[in-house]
């Protein structure tokens, strides 16, 4: 990507413009001296302003034009910041096909689960204490038939996919985003 077809009257669009501008206004929102955009896949006056000021601001040769140094680094900040900023990956917890945990099952899903009950019971009185054993027993049966009846689930206080797929949803709501 470079600046030439604009000095030639056109103008650059489409996906990687977009994905420039992503990548340098998401930069911005956590580095104020960087330029915020409207991500619209348009490289216009907007969009040149902001690769300068990355290009200042990273000590490059303030050229405007995106070539593959100043591409790399701009992905390469960019991938630091969602390190650091952006939402965790997914964890895959429970074993891959049909998995189960019934009263009295043990295993590392369970302990998970919890550490998940220990935070909710700071958020919420529906969710008693429980012991954090690794077994699904006493209060945490209890608990995963209360997320089961929350979800509308069949109360079995069976730790399946469903259960785990809506306490997941409930951690996120009430722990994470808090």
């Amino acid at each position: 990507m470079n600046n030439n077809a604009e000095a030639q009257g056109t103008e650059m669009t489409g996906q990687p413009v977009r994905s420039l501008q992503y990548m340098l206004n998401q930069l911005a929102i956590h580095d104020p001296k960087l330029v915020r955009l409207a991500v619209d896949g348009v490289f216009g006056e907007r969009t040149l302003e902001a690769v300068m000021v990355f290009q200042r601001e990273n000590h490059e040769p303030v050229t405007g034009v995106v070539d593959l140094n100043t591409w790399d680094a701009i992905r390469s900040s960019y991938i630091q910041v969602e390190l650091l900023y952006g939402a965790p990956p997914p964890l895959n917890v429970l074993p891959s096909g049909a998995y189960t945990a019934d009263e009295g099952s043990e295993g590392e899903p369970v302990l998970i689960v919890q550490a998940m009950f220990s935070a909710l019971t700071k958020k919420v009185n529906n969710f008693s204490t429980c012991k954090i054993n690794g077994c699904n027993d006493g209060e945490t049966h209890a608990n995963i038939r209360v997320v089961q009846g929350l979800a509308g689930l069949p109360v079995t206080g069976v730790l399946d996919r469903a259960t785990w797929s809506f306490l997941v949803q409930l951690y996120q709501a009430l722990v994470t985003r808090g």
